[in-house]
């Protein structure tokens, strides 16, 4: 354990940070980390896949839950963790309970974040998977734009998408994919629905590929014909703003400043009160994870890491307008991973 932390040993159960530190990508696992001793949890269903992905790490296979199964490690092998770390934030009432009365006389620390801590730069490996996982996402828009949609159910459109992103590689998307067309692109988290597409409105489509369990998260809006004049005023509007905030990322900008940034603009346009949610958060292992791009973050961008830029303004008359991107926070700049092109596009 690293000699600044609070705790001497660790419990690991939230599965994403279980693979990021064993490699192992099933549905239930459990790691115990001391100063001598890495032990890998798990129950019968992957001792053959637990045996080809874990290393380094001693694999127990468990008649019970991974996490109980840790603390009748710690007692059956006698070990004094010292103050042992758990995931607060990542257990439940229940679970934490089943902890105590397992460890009693164990001194127990939360320590939610340790992990996400060591996770948020992203080393050359990891980039690179989320380099491909972009290049999914711009091929299944590319796929899109070479689509007709008009007639179809914004659900036929998102199966679509999904099937175009596995076909080329990608594992299960890492969110359920919006199409939120005409009115409904004014709701920020409109999914997929029954909606037949229309011709001239608003189309905003918001979709993730996934490489290795790493993510990408992209979102373009269309118009599938001619819009009014303040439809194209409020698309130029968040165009603008994610641009600048784009172009703001840089090693030490704080993430509460690239909010405001893009917030200011579409304020000064007139539509403040219809950006309802924060500028990004960061994407790898978890299609949301840290830091967060919000104006009210203390967090301050390092290279390596990497966030979405997602502006957007929303009008129940009107129609939604959101513009996302994945960006690696390079040494000298912003590194765009997404590609697709951000002017405005029609589609059939």
């Amino acid at each position: 354990m690293a000699a600044k932390s609070v705790f001497d040993s660790l419990l690991v159960s939230h599965l994403p940070n279980v693979r990021y530190l064993t490699g192992f990508t099933g549905s239930s696992g459990c790691a115990l980390i001391t100063r001598r001793r890495k032990a890998f949890f798990t129950d019968s269903r992957y001792r053959l896949q637990a045996a080809r992905q874990v290393k380094e790490f001693e694999i127990v296979i468990a008649a019970g839950p991974p996490l109980l199964a840790a603390c009748a490690y710690i007692r059956a092998k006698r070990l004094r963790p010292g103050v042992l770390g758990y995931e607060g934030a990542r257990v439940s009432c229940r679970e934490l309970a089943a902890v105590r009365r397992a460890l009693k006389g164990v001194r127990l620390r939360d320590a939610s974040g340790f992990v996400e801590e060591q996770r948020l730069c992203k080393d050359r490996k990891e980039q690179s998977r989320l380099r491909r996982a972009a290049r999914l996402a711009d091929l299944a828009f590319e796929r899109l734009y070479r689509s007709r949609v008009v007639g179809r159910t914004e659900r036929e459109v998102a199966w679509m998408l999904e099937a175009a992103m596995r076909e080329e590689g990608s594992e299960p998307v890492p969110f359920e994919i919006i199409v939120a067309s005409g009115p409904r692109s004014a709701m920020p988290h409109g999914v997929a629905g029954k909606r037949i597409i229309r011709s001239s409105e608003l189309l905003v489509v918001d979709l993730g590929a996934s490489v290795d369990g790493y993510c990408c998260d992209m979102t373009r809006t269309f118009t599938t014909g001619k819009l009014a004049k303040k439809q194209l005023q409020i698309y130029e509007t968040v165009r603008t703003a994610q641009e600048m905030a784009v172009n703001a990322i840089k090693p030490g900008a704080a993430c509460s400043e690239l909010d405001r940034l893009a917030r200011d603009h579409i304020t000064a346009a007139g539509y403040g009160e219809a950006f309802l949610h924060s500028l990004g958060h960061g994407v790898g292992l978890e299609a949301h994870e840290q830091p967060v791009l919000s104006i009210r973050s203390r967090e301050i961008l390092k290279a390596g890491m990497t966030v979405t830029v997602e502006p957007g303004i929303y009008l129940a008359r009107t129609g939604g307008v959101r513009i996302e991107d994945t960006v690696l926070v390079g040494k000298n700049g912003p590194v765009l991973l997404t590609r697709y092109p951000r002017e405005l596009r029609r589609l059939r």
